[in-house]
């Protein structure tokens, strides 16, 4: 694939536009090929389709970026999703439909930075699957939440989970395995509500050894429950998500006192190597003045697994209270002998 142009694509409304100008930048700094960016528009004002095009030319190896709105598909529009999503989310399904020349593609959610060379993640082989995802039992979160995020959407047990943050995709595969409609008619008939709605409907409509399970390096979550623990283990993450915890909410002062203390190193390492390329975009914009995010991740950073634990040990408290009265209540009824 030497000399090819990658192709990368998100999809975004006018909220997410300025992490859009931080990952792509990232992107084009680190990577050698040529890049073409496809942006499909979920809601983007003519200002900030204005600026993608200026912004463009500050970026030699972005040959091109093009940007077009989605057949809207109306049983997504309606779909009941929570409220920190939007319909945008279904869309990264329909980049083939809304851009059929293409034939591969990397697809990015917003949050993220490209810390290297993005030809790693589009060299890899697909072994004839329509596209590759990273498997969340490999990316550091509890096995309590994926258990709950399973049991939730009704995925079995013994299932993998994947992520759709990341994705690499073969879109002609993707188009033959009619991935998008699979999803549009589950969401049309789906009557539970669906905390990860594209992710979780991707999850349970397709089979698990349809996508091939990419590198933890490829999406890795460094503020995830595990991946502290888990960072050690494999060489240096090439796509960081920042889907827990938002460098852009926190006070920068404060993390540069930390910084200067030596203070948490790897949390600070991850936030300040977001900020070293979103300040070359605004070095105003993608940190806050207000110090109740920067105090509560911080606080969840030192007491969250002493909060686990101490939640855990009540519930499974309560929950052994239940069983005994439960039992008790069983031998009461036991042989029609109830107590009055």
């Amino acid at each position: 694939m030497e000399g090819e142009t990658i192709n990368v694509a998100f999809v975004f409304d006018d909220k997410f536009f300025s992490l859009f100008k931080v990952a792509t930048y990232s992107i084009a700094k680190n990577t050698k090929s040529n890049l073409a960016i496809y942006v499909i528009d979920c809601g983007i004002s003519e200002t900030h389709r204005t600026e993608i095009g200026k912004f463009q030319k500050q970026l030699p190896n972005v040959v091109d970026v093009f940007c077009k709105e989605p057949e809207k598909l109306e049983v997504f529009e309606e779909c009941p999703i929570p409220g920190h999503f939007s319909s945008a989310v279904f869309y990264r399904l329909a980049i083939g439909k809304t851009f059929p020349h293409l034939t591969r593609v990397i697809y990015l959610d917003c949050d993220v930075i490209v810390d290297g060379d993005i030809k790693e993640l589009w060299d890899v082989d697909l072994e004839n699957r329509p596209f590759g995802a990273l498997n969340d039992e490999i990316n550091f979160f509890l096995s309590e939440d994926i258990e709950r995020r399973k049991k939730q959407a009704g995925i079995p047990l013994e299932r993998t989970y994947m992520s759709s943050g990341v994705l690499l995709i073969d879109l002609e595969k993707f188009e033959n395995k009619r991935v998008l409609e699979r999803v549009l008619r589950f969401v049309e008939h789906c009557e539970i509500s669906l905390a990860y709605p594209e992710q979780d409907a991707m999850n349970i409509c397709l089979d698990e050894n349809e996508h091939l399970p990419i590198n933890p390096r490829f999406n890795f979550t460094p503020f995830a429950p595990q991946a502290k623990r888990c960072f050690k283990n494999f060489d240096s993450p090439l796509i960081i998500h920042f889907s827990c915890g938002k460098p852009w909410t926190f006070n920068k002062k404060f993390i540069n006192i930390l910084d200067r203390l030596h203070l948490f190193n790897y949390e600070v390492g991850f936030i300040k190597k977001y900020w070293k390329y979103s300040d070359k975009i605004d070095e105003h914009a993608f940190s806050s003045n207000d110090m109740g995010l920067t105090t509560l991740f911080f606080y969840k950073r030192v007491f969250g697994k002493l909060e686990y634990f101490v939640a855990k040990k009540i519930r499974n408290k309560i929950i052994r209270g239940f069983r005994s009265i439960l039992d008790k209540s069983k031998k009461v009824f036991n042989g029609g002998q109830l107590r009055r």
